[in-house]
């Protein structure tokens, strides 16, 4: 009776610690509002499920085994996976200002400075260099700005850091 009991709780506890694969969150408010509660960083991916152009590899969202590589780099975000062909997802989109998809955006720890952006298809060792380098949350450690094509006209693509910049400075001019 021992043994069952031992054998038992071992099987149980190699169960509760076995990986789990991603869970993705679909409402990018409630994973906007989960990441502001936390201190985790917020990974947003929005793409046409079962496009080949416009979808992101499966395998880089987890989805082949909760043992893999890409599994494992996602663990230090809060996950929000959108499909744009829906009117939500048309709606999230276009707060990104995004058109061209897939589309990857990861938001800092405090939910409110969005400090990596990519529009279009990424490869395996891009995915994995984008989710180290950005997996602490951190404002200070966004050295990327990958935009779409600007929607205001101009040539220059958005950057958060530059745009601060220039209010600076017009700041300094009006004093």
């Amino acid at each position: 009776m021992i043994n069952f009991l031992a054998t038992a709780t071992l099987a149980i506890s190699m169960i509760a610690a076995a990986p789990k694969a991603p869970q993705w969150e679909h409402s990018y408010g409630k994973a906007l509002e989960a990441t502001r509660a936390g201190q985790d960083p917020l990974l947003v991916v929005l793409d046409k499920p079962g496009s080949d152009k416009s979808q992101l590899e499966p395998s880089l969202l987890g989805d082949d085994d909760a043992n893999s590589q890409n599994s494992k780099a996602l663990e230090p975000y809060r996950l929000c996976h959108v499909d744009v062909t829906t009117d939500y997802g048309q709606k999230v989109a276009k707060a990104f200002h995004a058109s061209e998809f897939p589309y990857v955006a990861i938001i800092d720890k405090t939910g409110s400075v969005v400090i990596f952006r990519k529009a279009g298809k990424v490869k395996e060792d891009e995915w994995t260099r984008i989710l180290d380098s950005h997996k602490s949350g951190e404002r200070s450690t966004a050295t990327e700005y990958v935009s779409l094509k600007p929607t205001d006209g101009s040539a220059q693509p958005y950057c958060p850091m530059c745009q601060r910049q220039k209010q600076l400075q017009q700041q300094q001019q009006q004093q």
